[in-house]
C-alpha cells in the first residue's frame, strides 16, 4: 500500500479525528486524576494503571475508527457501507468544535489554577529526641 494513500484512508476513516479527541479528553482526565487522587490518599498503584487502561482504550478507540463507520443505523463494518450512508451522519460545524475546544481548554486551565493555589496542608513538626 502506497503511503500517500495509507493516510488519505486514515484521514477518510476519521482515524485523526478520533486519536486527536481521545488524546485531548485522556490528556484532561489524567490532570484531574492527579489534582484530585493525592487528596483522597489513593493507593500508589492506581496511576500507573489508570495511564495503562487509557492506553489500552487509545488502541481500540484506533481500531473501531479503523473498522467500523458510524451510520445513522449504528456502527457497519467499513466495507458494507456506501458513501450516501457515510455523508447523512451529522457533522460538527466549525463553531461547535471550537466551542468544544474552547471549553476543554478552560476546564484544564481551572483544574492546573485548581492545583496551583489550594492550600497544601502543611507536614506535622518533628518530634525532638529527648535524652
Amino acid at each position: 500500500m502506497n503511503s500517500t494513500t495509507f493516510f488519505a484512508e486514515l484521514k477518510r476513516r476519521n482515524v485523526y479525528k478520533v486519536a486527536a479527541a481521545y488524546a485531548v479528553i485522556a490528556w484532561l482526565l489524567l490532570q484531574t486524576a492527579l489534582t484530585l487522587l493525592p487528596g483522597a490518599e489513593a493507593p500508589p498503584w492506581l496511576m500507573p494503571g489508570f495511564v495503562i487502561f487509557l492506553a489500552l482504550g487509545f488502541t481500540m478507540a484506533l481500531y473501531i475508527s479503523w473498522a467500523f463507520e458510524a451510520t445513522p443505523e449504528g456502527l457497519k463494518r467499513t466495507g458494507r457501507v456506501s458513501p450516501e450512508e457515510i455523508q447523512a451522519l451529522p457533522t460538527w460545524s466549525r463553531r461547535k468544535f471550537m466551542a468544544f475546544i474552547i471549553v476543554t481548554a478552560l476546564l484544564a486551565a481551572g483544574l492546573l489554577a485548581f492545583d496551583l493555589l489550594r492550600t497544601k496542608p502543611t507536614p506535622p513538626p518533628a518530634a525532638t529526641a529527648q535524652p
